[in-house]
């Protein structure tokens, strides 16, 4: 029984087609008071070391975020064609309809994405005004 009356699809992020998948959450930082969010996401290599990053993605402008084991996300493991992306918009959004009875309607005028980076260990969902900055790392 679906008790839920939003049916969510995930959206693939553009800026995120060039970026390594298969990846996990490594970290997970935010400045309040800049309003920042930084998540590094890493390749495991062994038990024993910490995982080597790839890449940062950085929220400039956040207005929410959750943090959810993976397995608690039965919507990560349904048979959509676009899953091989970690990066996704998720449209309609029940996370962003939640935001905006908590706020009374405050920020129904701007412009707010619902990104959600899913790994196998993490399902991150972020609430922003602006797409995230992603850096390489080079080492």
């Amino acid at each position: 029984m679906e008790v839920n009356a939003i049916r969510q699809v995930a959206i693939p992020w553009a800026g995120a087609r060039e970026l390594t998948t298969g990846l996990m959450l490594t970290e997970l930082h935010q400045d309040v008071w800049s309003g920042c969010l930084e998540l590094a996401m890493g390749v495991p290599s062994d038990m024993d070391t910490p995982p080597h990053i790839v890449y940062w993605l950085s929220f400039g402008h956040l207005y929410g975020y959750r943090v959810l084991e993976g397995a608690d996300v039965p919507e990560l493991f349904e048979d959509e064609p676009h899953n091989d992306s970690q990066i996704q918009l998720i449209t309609p959004s029940r996370f962003l309809t939640w935001f905006h009875q908590e706020t009374q309607g405050t920020h129904l005028n701007e412009d707010i994405q619902h990104y959600r980076i899913a790994c196998w260990d993490f399902c991150v969902d972020v609430l922003a005004a602006q797409p995230p900055e992603v850096c390489i790392n080079k080492e």
